[in-house]
């Protein structure tokens, strides 16, 4: 029987050289180096040259219109939104009053008058004294101040339009007493529109010069945007580290748009040289050069991929790269001085 016995030492070297075996590979399947989680961004030339803001149209030129003197409307032909012309009647006083005066103003200045050339052809003949002349003289002077000051006060009875547009609000009914502190109707010059918005200084920065090519607002209804025009540049009453910016608009043909409505307006810039923006850490430096780490997608996997680019300056948003980066390439973002070459990642975006 003792010829069985290697047969059984064979199998139990056999066996422990399989356990063995499988040890070995759990321990270097245990060691095998973790794949790293990488945060990155994917660079566009859209990236800090569009800017987005919201403002609200207005109209071009705003008047708030009231009497210069007290009295009754009897004319108010407006209604709200119509479109009025330059010169055109917006409302009118009961002027009975200030007919009659004007008539009267104008006899004594007349009669005034009258005297007063009598009396400079008696001053030769010694017939009358030369204060009587200088009291007649006066008395004239005051019936011509008096009779302009009655037909001014006719003027005043009348709210005439002194430009185009329309009137957006009316305050006061047909036939109701009014005093001259009280506001009648809102006119509204729509020839073009006014749009403000408020900038940070560090942004406009980005779109001064050969920068800033096109301006345009988006209103909801209109399928186009329309074109703006930079009207006014100042600086906030809120905080000196913004701008305010006035931009004109030309009204659509096709139908009107409300003043008080909120619009989108786009702000985009280009250069002759199109770069990408990155943030500052992002490019690192040797002797050969700077370059940036892309994160290259494969079946097996993503990997880093060392890639030398070329820095043409740095703006306030980051460093501006002009070669080396293709649009839609992934850019690792962060932690870059701890990853390396060829090394496998898995992508987080930023």
């Amino acid at each position: 029987m003792n010829y069985q016995y290697p047969c059984k030492t064979n199998l139990l070297v056999l066996i422990l050289a399989l356990s063995l075996s499988a040890c070995k590979q759990e321990v270097s399947e245990k060691i095998s180096p973790p794949i790293k989680r990488v945060k990155t961004t994917v660079v566009s030339h859209e990236q800090h040259q569009i800017r987005y803001f919201t403002g609200l149209i207005e109209a071009n030129k705003t008047l708030d219109m009231n009497f210069r003197i007290p009295g009754e409307l009897a004319k108010l032909p407006i209604k709200s939104w119509k479109r009025v012309k330059k010169g055109q009647l917006l409302a009118q006083l009961d002027n009975s009053q200030q007919l009659i005066n004007k008539k009267s103003q104008q006899a004594s200045l007349k009669q005034s008058k009258s005297e007063y050339e009598r009396a400079k052809t008696l001053i030769d003949k010694n017939a009358i004294s030369q204060a009587n002349l200088d009291a007649l003289e006066a008395n004239y002077i005051h019936a011509q101040a008096a009779y302009e000051q009655s037909l001014k006060d006719i003027e005043y009875t009348s709210l005439i339009a002194p430009f185009p547009g329309v009137v957006s609000n009316r305050y006061v009914d047909n036939y109701t007493k009014v005093s001259s502190s009280l506001m009648i109707l809102t006119l509204e010059d729509i020839e073009q529109y006014k749009i403000k918005i408020t900038v940070p200084q560090s942004i406009f920065a980005n779109f001064k010069g050969t920068d800033l090519v096109e301006i345009t607002a988006e209103v909801e209804g209109f399928a186009q945007p329309f074109p703006l025009k930079i009207d006014e540049l100042s600086v906030s009453k809120k905080s000196s580290q913004q701008l305010q910016l006035t931009l004109l608009m030309q009204p659509p043909k096709e139908r009107r748009i409300v003043t008080g409505t909120s619009v989108k307006v786009k702000a985009e810039a280009t250069n002759d040289q199109i770069y990408f923006i990155l943030p500052s850490h992002t490019v690192l430096k040797s002797t050969q050069g700077n370059y940036v780490y892309v994160v290259q997608s494969t079946p097996e996997g993503s990997f880093l991929q060392k890639r030398k680019v070329k820095v043409a300056g740095i703006s306030q948003h980051g460093i501006k790269v002009s070669d080396g980066l293709k649009e839609g390439e992934r850019v690792v973002v962060a932690g870059v001085s701890q990853v390396s070459d060829g090394q496998q990642v898995r992508v987080g975006v930023e």
